[in-house]
């Protein structure tokens, strides 16, 4: 549990894919010399060329039809304030029994297969009890989700919600950490001593470094450690967001953007966020 990634692999891997590029660019370039796609034979230059006779077309070809899926500019997004609203109630309905199950027919699936504004973007844990479209009760266009084991924010996951809130419109970031987290109890289990002897050889060590600073900030004596960890995961997931993106942080201050941590409880389905988010 306490293998690391290092940032030296990066450049090898994409050495190797500018290689590949290059040897593309010369195939390219060797093509465009020889159409043919070869050497031509000099005995073909003797034979007289036969005539050949063009056509003249009757009409103009008309250009073809546009593609079904087209570029939407982002309209301006909802309130995030309204937008924390309509993803709670949501979460009431769901909790309760009455969920609604809005925008999933063929009406909406057409319509969002033109382009994409969704409302708020949701890093959640990839634990399969945990869909964010399900316990948020929305549909097919309302949520721009990314899920990792954990909800831990790496590069790839801010970047995704950079894209979400600056060409899509979303105004709000939730990250919902989950009650009985198994990767943050994976991480408590190796910081006390106890790793798991299956997890060796794997990239699992990866996900238990980036949860650690989270389980290493529970104070001494809490008495459910493992739930205050998971509270605690989703605030630094939150708080990672806002400082290490400054035009998401902008958004922030300028009250175009709320993002908010939050813990799901598994027997009752219910989301509480907590209490001072950005």
């Amino acid at each position: 549990m306490t293998s690391r990634i290092h940032h030296k692999s990066i450049p090898s891997r994409r050495a190797l894919v500018l290689g590949f590029g290059a040897a593309l660019l010369a195939a390219g370039a060797a093509l465009a010399e020889d159409p043919a796609g070869g050497p031509s034979d000099p005995e073909a230059h003797r034979q007289p060329k036969p005539k050949r006779r063009f056509l003249k077309p009757k009409a103009k070809a008309s250009p073809p039809p546009p593609e079904a899926v087209v570029h939407v500019e982002p309209v301006a997004g909802m309130d995030p304030e309204l937008a924390m609203a309509r993803l709670m109630q949501g979460n009431a309905r769901y909790a309760a029994g009455f969920a609604a199950h809005p925008d999933m027919d063929m009406i909406r699936r057409a319509d969002v297969a033109k382009g994409q504004q969704p409302f708020a973007s949701i890093v959640a844990c990839a634990d399969s009890r945990v869909a964010p479209e399900l316990i948020f009760d929305q549909g097919l266009g309302d949520l721009f989700v990314t899920r990792v084991a954990g909800n831990v924010v790496d590069d790839a996951v801010l970047a995704s919600l950079e894209y979400s809130v600056i060409h899509l419109g979303s105004t709000l970031i939730m990250v919902v950490g989950h009650e009985r987290c198994g990767a943050v109890k994976a991480t408590i289990d190796a910081l006390d001593g106890h790793p798991s002897e299956e997890d060796k050889g794997t990239l699992i060590g990866v996900l238990a470094n980036m949860i650690a600073p989270a389980v290493k900030a529970v104070p001494p004596g809490m008495p459910d450690r493992l739930d205050a960890a998971v509270s605690l995961n989703a605030a630094y997931a939150a708080a990672d967001i806002f400082s290490r993106s400054p035009p998401l942080r902008a958004r922030v201050l300028a009250g175009k953007l709320k993002v908010v941590a939050a813990r799901y409880d598994l027997d009752d389905g219910k989301v509480t966020p907590a209490i001072g988010s950005s």
